[in-house]
C-alpha cells in the first residue's frame, strides 16, 4: 500500500492520523487512536471513499497498528467527515461503533437519503427563495459521497464511561454543531477531544435546516455547551480538524463573543422591516460575497441564518409575523 500519512505520536497514549475529506475546505480530519484495554479506540474516523480508508490503514500502519487492533470507535457527530469510514473499520476488525444518542435519528436522514430533492425544494420556499436560485440550487444536485455503510451499533449516553488502557473516556455531551455532537474526555489526564465543538481557528457551523425556523434552539444549545467545556479541567484540546488548542476557556470565550457579535448585527440588519429568512440571511456577513456564494453554500448560510433568529425570538428580541408566507420576521 502507498504510504498516504503517518501518524503523529501527540504523547498520553495517543496518536493523531490526518486522513483527507474530500474537497472539504477543513481538509482532513484529525482521526485520534488512543491505547485502550484491547488495542485502541478511534475518535472519529473520517470520509468514506478509498483516499481515506487507505490514508487511515496508512497512518495506522505507521504507527505500528492496523486496523484489526481497533477495539472501538467513538464518533463525536453524525457528520460523513467523522463516521463515514466506520462501517469498513468494523467489517474490517469487528470493533463496535458508539455515538451520542441524539445523532442516530439525524444519522438515520442522511443515509437513507430518499426524497431530499423534494424536502429541499419546500424548504428553500418557506425560506423566501427567489425562484431563480431556487432552480440554481435544484441543478447543482447532492452530493452523498462520505456516507457510512451502516449505523453505528453503540449507543453512547451523556457522562458514559469507556475503560481505557488504565484510564477512561467520558461522552460530554455538547449540543449545538448537530443535535447529539459530543466530546470525550480522558479525565485522568486532563484531554479533551473537541471533534467540531470547539476548533482552534475556525468557527463551527452552527445551524438549523428546518427553514424557515425550528424549534430547536441550536444556537442556545452551542452557546450553553461553550461554556460547560470551558469550566473542564483539560490541560490538552484535541479538535477533529487542524491544530490543537491551547487555552481552552479563552476558545469558548471567543466563539460565544462571535457568535453575540453576529446576533446584534443580525438584530440592527432588520431596521423596522419585516423580513424572510433569505433577505435576512443575505444581511449577514459571510466570508464571501452573497452573490458569490454557492447554491450549497447559500443553504449552509440559511441554516445558521436560521439559527441565529430562532435564538433572537428566544430572547425576545424578533417574533414572527403572524399570517406571512413565505414566513417574515421582524424585531422587537
Amino acid at each position: 500500500m502507498e504510504q498516504l500519512n503517518e501518524a503523529r505520536d501527540i504523547g498520553d497514549g495517543i496518536h493523531a492520523i490526518p486522513v483527507p475529506v474530500a474537497d472539504l475546505p477543513v481538509g482532513d480530519t484529525q482521526v485520534y487512536a488512543v491505547e485502550s484495554q484491547r488495542g485502541v479506540i478511534l475518535v472519529d474516523v473520517g470520509w468514506n471513499n478509498d483516499t481515506s480508508w487507505n490514508a487511515l490503514q496508512a497512518g495506522l500502519a505507521s504507527a505500528g497498528l492496523s486496523v484489526t487492533d481497533v477495539e472501538g470507535v467513538v464518533v463525536t457527530h453524525f457528520h460523513p467527515d467523522h463516521v463515514g469510514l466506520t462501517g469498513r473499520i468494523r467489517e474490517a476488525s469487528g470493533c463496535w461503533v458508539g455515538m451520542h444518542e441524539a445523532d442516530f435519528e439525524q444519522l438515520g436522514h442522511m443515509m437513507a437519503g430518499h426524497d431530499w430533492t423534494n424536502r429541499e425544494l419546500d424548504q428553500w420556499v418557506k425560506a423566501g427563495a427567489p425562484a431563480e436560485y431556487i432552480e440554481e440550487f435544484l441543478a447543482a444536485g447532492r452530493d452523498r459521497d462520505g456516507v457510512p455503510d451502516e449505523k453505528p451499533d453503540r449507543v453512547l449516553k451523556t457522562d458514559e464511561i469507556i475503560p481505557l488502557a488504565g484510564r477512561t473516556l467520558r461522552t460530554v455531551f455538547t449540543p449545538g454543531h448537530t443535535p447529539g455532537h459530543a466530546c470525550f474526555f480522558i479525565e485522568e489526564h486532563g484531554i479533551l477531544f473537541s471533534g467540531d465543538h470547539v476548533l482552534a481557528k475556525t468557527t463551527p457551523h452552527v445551524g438549523e435546516f428546518d427553514f424557515p425556523v425550528a424549534e430547536r434552539d441550536a444556537l442556545g444549545e452551542f452557546l450553553d455547551s461553550l461554556r460547560a467545556v470551558a469550566t473542564l479541567p483539560a490541560r490538552r484540546t484535541l479538535p477533529a480538524h487542524r491544530q490543537p488548542i491551547d487555552d481552552l476557556a479563552a476558545r469558548t470565550e471567543a466563539l460565544v463573543e462571535h457568535h453575540e457579535r453576529r446576533l446584534d448585527d443580525l438584530y440592527e440588519s432588520f431596521g423596522d422591516e419585516e423580513l424572510t429568512l433569505w433577505q435576512a440571511t443575505e444581511r449577514m456577513t459571510w466570508y464571501r460575497p452573497w452573490d458569490e456564494t454557492p447554491p450549497r453554500g447559500k443553504q449552509m448560510a440559511m441554516s445558521e441564518g436560521s439559527a441565529h433568529i430562532r435564538h433572537l425570538i428566544e430572547r425576545g428580541r424578533a417574533r414572527r409575523v403572524p399570517g406571512t408566507d413565505p414566513a417574515r420576521f421582524v424585531r422587537v
